[in-house]
């Protein structure tokens, strides 16, 4: 009599596999034709409006040091305060909350990987996705704000930085919202437009809960430019920033984990 076949075992997906894997899935998932026109539609207005603003400050003659001043401005309060954390917002609540609601994370969920690869690569395709509609705008629109006066290039390079570092964090707490809340935008919206926006005028308690305490501080002192306030040093800035964004991926995990995904 033929002994009966054991039952074969599925290897473990190892970690970097299983995010590379979860990369490709999801990055073309969340990049959606209407995602990328709304969006991309906002970072243009921010730029046309930046030079809207340069033109007439040029105009106005005034000197190069207030038009960079004017240009981090601008950077900041439309860039870093509105397009950065909105973009990431629709990326990174809709990589995971999305594709777990219409089903497709099933197909993800059912292969023999741990979670914690899951959720870097979906917040790795979240922060490609929003990259692009971030970084361009906030430095072209502050580059273009500042009339492209001497000083300006050295402006638009570290508005990209903090633009970018603040795109990796946000995108890594917008994947956790999406998986902990239903309707993440409207949340999402509401903690950016009430918060975000309002935090850093509220002292400086309520500035160091805020993400863009930090990415304000990364544009003043890689610009070099004088905000007339007392920003976090570099250090401080990146090492939040960075924190966020480990923080955010390890609870995103231990919420997938506890997920029933089928």
């Amino acid at each position: 009599m033929t002994a009966p076949t054991p039952p074969r075992t599925r290897r473990h997906v190892p970690s970097l596999r299983a995010a590379a894997l979860t990369y490709r899935v999801l990055v073309r998932q969340v990049l959606t034709p209407g995602k990328i026109v709304a969006l991309g539609a906002l970072g243009a207005l921010m730029m046309l409006v930046g030079w809207v603003v340069g033109l007439n400050a040029g105009d106005d003659g005034q000197g190069a040091a207030e038009l960079l001043r004017d240009g981090a401005g601008y950077a900041d309060g439309f860039g870093l305060i509105i397009i950065v954390p909105i973009v990431s917002l629709v990326f990174g609540s809709s990589v995971l909350g999305e594709t777990r609601e219409d089903g497709t994370l099933v197909y993800l969920w059912l292969r023999p990987m741990a979670r914690a690869p899951v959720v870097a690569g979906a917040a790795a395709a979240a922060a490609t996705a929003a990259l692009p509609l971030t970084v361009i705008p906030t430095a072209a629109g502050g580059w273009l704000a500042a009339d492209g006066v001497a000083g300006s290039a050295d402006l638009a390079l570290a508005a990209a930085a903090a633009a970018a570092l603040g795109t990796a964090a946000y995108s890594s707490l917008f994947v956790l919202v999406g998986l902990l809340l239903k309707k993440p935008i409207i949340w999402g919206i509401g903690y950016v437009l009430l918060w975000e926006g309002l935090a850093v005028g509220l002292g400086d308690f309520a500035a160091r809960l805020s993400l863009r305490g930090y990415t304000r501080s990364v544009l003043s002192h890689f610009g070099g430019i004088d905000y007339g306030f007392d920003p976090y040093t570099t250090t401080t800035a990146l090492v939040v920033l960075a924190a966020v964004s480990v923080a955010g991926l390890i609870l995103a995990a231990v919420r997938l984990n506890r997920l029933d995904v089928a």
